[in-house]
């Protein structure tokens, strides 16, 4: 079982702006960028070859409306979409999923700082502690609300 898979089944915390039967998608723990969310498949695979060819569909469909609802709720300019497929390609977590970072312009720097950061640092635990809780809920609040009920049709 992946971390995303107890997440999933509410095991673990996360921050989540939405959740449908074939996807969900919430604040990584370990942001590249304020509002940095992952897409996931609630199917439990490790690369995009195993999912059907609606699911990754569907998957792309949300990571598309996150970034939307990233640029009506967190003024974001544009999106960095990120999929490691597989483990020799730097795949963390070993369960599919799409990186939606939001770049705010001029913020260059800063993100590439913080990419080389967090692919450093995934062997470090994540302790969830009270105040990043409410700060990823607070920020998954403001994506959240500007997410449709449904994606897709």
């Amino acid at each position: 079982m992946s971390i995303f898979s107890a997440i999933l089944d509410g095991k673990l915390a996360a921050s989540f702006v939405y959740r449908d039967e074939t996807a969900a998608a919430f604040l990584d723990i370990s942001p590249m960028s304020v509002g940095h969310t992952l897409v996931i498949s609630t199917r439990a695979c490790v690369t995009l070859d195993e999912l059907t060819p609606d699911e990754r569909a569907h998957l792309l469909d949300v990571a598309g409306a996150v970034g939307a609802a990233q640029r009506a709720g967190l003024g974001s300019k544009a999106q960095h979409l990120l999929v490691n497929d597989g483990k020799h390609a730097s795949q963390s977590v070993p369960h599919v999923h799409i990186h939606v970072i939001p770049r705010y312009g001029g913020d260059m720097a800063k993100v590439v700082s913080r990419m080389i950061w967090h692919v450093a640092t995934l062997p470090v635990p994540r302790p969830e502690t009270r105040a990043r809780r409410e700060r990823l809920d607070a920020i998954a609040a403001k994506i959240a609300v500007h997410m449709p009920e449904q994606v897709g049709p």
